[in-house]
């Protein structure tokens, strides 16, 4: 009964595409790494005490108020995602380039009074603009041989579990998946035994799976930013994130060795996409108390998604010995509207400065992934907010950065590291590692024009299963990502 209840979690988590939002879910719209202009992404996003960068309303809305001038930054970005997978003896590779627009922005600062006065507001800095949050850019390639289950057990396993559906409600009930196979004669139904059986119920079969995503977070900032006497900095940021995720996997089983009796192959097509618009806000402050040292905080509301909306079809088709098959059966299209909530963050930062030749920094970030929350009219999410809140956990979140001058030119580098959010180091779905950042990069300035250049390496892995975790092996994954991102700005 525990296997049973553990299968149909698993299923019900969408490990094998089907399209009710997971823990996953949650945990891919909350865990931010910050995009934006070169600047910031050479030094790993470590600004949060350093300011006067567009960016910094995404992390510290107070480095507004270390502005100066006017200026505006466009930021072209180019990303490349690289995937290896480890799978029963086997390797595979994918790759994905994608071509975008990381940051966006104009600020406009004023004085309110004169630059030598003493005390009070010196100056305000407003903004408007976009900043990029996440890249869901990436393509996986899992191939191998399974010589022990099928993707098919594991809805004979859902299937059979008493009370025995009926078999005229199998479509019904299941039709995104299990019915999809019953109707392609992959499941069948033993009334002897009452129960529903498959041609392949110890493997066999050489299994392949494609993933392809796509799509991006986009947070469009309008924030205020001031000055006062020099030493305290203030800033608030209206962030408007704009979600868009699409998903596409084949997943094919082929009787290579001729071994299993009139089953030649099957392929299941996935397609899924999310799309939505939240809200959040975010306070900061930055002090200097010495010309060389300044020190910086800021706390982010949890973004709420009052409209989320998800579309999903699927379609499933076979090939055996015999001359008679199956035509490929298609699901209906699926759509669902529900709300999100990601978590609280809050960000501490100090930064060191060597006169006017250059500075050293640090960003810690406390956000605890066990927060999110899907909402729901039904009240369909009681099962996934208490995985969430049992599985994830606040880890430890750094970003070291430095930049240095000589004369008109700037030389940066930073290092980022981001910590596992599985609070028990063996998720049934997918250990989710930790994610190293290493980023490097150069600058220009010439008074009114400043162009930037950054170049950022990641690496991250994770376990994936395919379908259940107690019939398959996990598949090793290593995704190593790199992106260029150029910067041009005007200040006036």
């Amino acid at each position: 009964m525990k296997k049973i209840l553990f299968i149909a979690i698993f299923l019900s988590a969408a490990w094998i595409d089907l399209s009710a939002q997971t823990a996953q879910d949650a945990l891919r719209f909350s865990r931010i790494f910050y995009n934006g202009t070169s600047r910031f992404m050479a030094t790993a996003g470590a600004f949060g005490a350093v300011g006067a960068d567009f960016s910094t309303l995404s992390t510290n809305p107070a480095g507004l108020g270390l502005y100066r001038s006017a200026e505006i930054t466009f930021s072209p970005s180019f990303f490349g995602s690289f995937t290896s997978s480890e799978y029963n003896g086997y390797n595979s590779t994918d790759n994905k380039l994608n071509f975008a627009l990381a940051n966006f922005g104009y600020v406009y600062t004023f004085y309110t009074g004169k630059p030598d006065r003493s005390g009070g507001i010196r100056s305000i800095s407003v903004a408007f603009g976009m900043n990029r949050q996440n890249n869901f850019n990436n393509t996986v390639s899992v191939q191998g041989p399974n010589h022990t289950s099928s993707l098919l057990n594991s809805f004979t396993d859902i299937l059979n579990t008493s009370p025995v559906l009926n078999p005229r409600d199998v479509r019904y009930n299941y039709p995104f998946d299990i019915g999809l196979a019953y109707d392609c004669g992959l499941i069948f139904y033993d009334s002897t035994d009452n129960k529903y059986l498959t041609d392949m119920p110890n493997g066999g079969v050489f299994q392949t799976k494609a993933v392809n995503t796509w799509g991006s977070i986009n947070e469009f900032d309008i924030a205020i930013g001031g000055n006062i006497n020099d030493k305290l900095y203030f800033g608030l940021t209206i962030g408007i994130p704009s979600v868009r995720y699409f998903y596409q996997s084949i997943y094919q089983e082929i009787d290579t060795g001729d071994s299993i009796p009139y089953f030649q192959s099957l392929r299941y097509d996935y397609n899924y996409e999310t799309h939505g618009t939240g809200v959040n806000f975010k306070v900061g402050l930055i002090y200097r108390p010495a010309n060389w040292i300044r020190i910086g905080g800021a706390i982010h509301t949890p973004t709420f998604y009052p409209s989320m909306y998800d579309y999903y079809a699927s379609s499933m088709s076979a090939v055996y010995d015999s001359v008679l098959n199956y035509p490929v059966q298609y699901s209906p299209s699926g759509a669902y509207d529900y709300q999100l909530m990601t978590p609280f963050r809050a960000i501490g930062s100090i930064a060191f400065f060597v006169g006017k030749h250059g500075f050293i920094s640090a960003d810690y970030e406390y956000v605890n992934y066990n927060q999110a929350r899907f909402r729901a009219r039904d009240d369909s999410f009681q099962d996934v907010n208490s995985e969430i809140a049992a599985n994830y956990k606040a880890p430890l979140n750094i970003r070291v950065g430095t930049e240095w001058r000589i004369n008109m030119f700037r030389l940066r580098g930073g290092f980022g590291y981001y910590g596992s959010p599985d609070s028990k180091g063996n998720m049934y779905s997918r250990n989710v590692d930790a994610r190293y950042t290493v980023s490097g990069g150069f600058g220009v300035n010439i008074k009114w024009f400043f162009a930037d250049f950054a170049y950022q390496w990641s690496k991250s892995k994770m376990n994936y299963y395919m379908y259940d975790p107690t019939l398959v092996n996990p598949a090793d994954l290593t995704i190593l990502s790199h992106s260029a991102t150029a910067t041009f700005g005007f200040k006036f």
